[in-house]
């Protein structure tokens, strides 16, 4: 399995970003990667404030591309005096898109970016940096909430088996620097039973044993499923252990993040239509907004 070696962290000098940065940092030093700071100076159009400044619209950009250079080198040579491998650079753009860019021409293993913290509703009407960068980009996308503490030790990989989930996994056991003695860490491999039939088949009136068989078929079918993936993607790896349960997979992933003190939740980008996705939301949009932990988001 590869390792990470390039490692693209996102900052607007927020609080929020600071913490994707101190997150980025702290993966770099354990995978002894090379981290990139980005900063994206936003293109605005300068033109329509023209009356309200006494510099022309090209010397304001370039007055704010300075004073933002100058910040993230000082954040550059801090984190360099701590033994990291750090360049940087300032866009100008869209943020999500320039995000994508960077790390595109610089083979980025790992891009990570604060959480903005916007409540769902907003997100489901305005969409956010972090959304955006994680609908048209391809690399893995690590979205800290968290301060960055200790190294991730309690990790979640919900998985539905397709090829998506396969990658989280993948991509979870990469995480996790080698350092880490394995009694230390928990890899839980999660799957979320969903039974569609079931309501239908009770409507219809058929007996309880029929639909209990159904069930037991169903359950047995994805262990089966689980026992399959994890021996393609971990097979004799302690750290992980998997779960099977009935339920919504919101409603059980959230609920194991809670109970089991995960720090770290890995998963799959669901392949839905962007009407889909805008008009019902997603899985992986339901771990984004409904879990307190960082969520690492990989895509196929």
């Amino acid at each position: 399995m590869e390792n990470i070696q390039r490692i693209v962290v996102a900052t607007d000098f927020s609080s929020r970003a600071d913490q994707a940065v101190r997150r980025a940092a702290k993966l770099a030093a354990g995978h002894k990667a090379v981290l990139y700071l980005l900063h994206v100076l936003p293109s605005f159009p300068l033109e329509a404030f023209k009356h309200l400044m006494t510099d022309t619209p090209l010397e304001t950009e370039q007055r704010l591309y300075n004073q933002a250079k100058v910040i993230l080198q000082k954040k550059a040579e801090t984190l360099a005096s701590e033994g990291l491998d750090v360049k940087h650079h300032v866009a100008i753009g869209r943020a999500h898109i320039e995000i994508n860019h960077y790390a595109e021409s610089h083979q980025a293993d790992l891009v990570v970016i604060g959480d903005q913290g916007e409540s769902f509703l907003k997100e489901f009407f305005l969409g956010t940096t972090a959304s955006k960068t994680l609908g048209k980009g391809h690399h893995p996308l690590l979205i800290v909430k968290q301060e960055a503490g200790d190294p991730y030790h309690r990790v979640l990989v919900p998985v539905d088996f397709s090829y998506p989930s396969r990658l989280a996994l993948q991509m979870a056991l990469k995480v996790i620097p080698a350092g880490i003695a394995p009694i230390e860490v928990s890899i839980h491999v999660l799957h979320a039973v969903e039974t569609p039939l079931e309501r239908k088949m009770q409507q219809s009136g058929l007996e309880a044993e029929t639909i209990a068989l159904y069930r037991t078929d169903v359950l047995y079918r994805d262990r089966c499923a689980m026992e399959n993936i994890i021996v393609d993607c971990a097979s004799g790896d302690t750290r992980v252990t998997s779960i099977v349960e009935y339920g919504s997979p919101p409603d059980v992933i959230r609920d194991k993040a809670r109970s089991l003190g995960i720090d770290l939740i890995v998963i799959g980008k669901r392949g839905e239509t962007e009407l889909d996705e805008a008009l019902f939301g997603s899985v992986t949009k339901h771990v984004l907004y409904e879990t307190p932990c960082d969520v690492l988001v990989v895509s196929p």
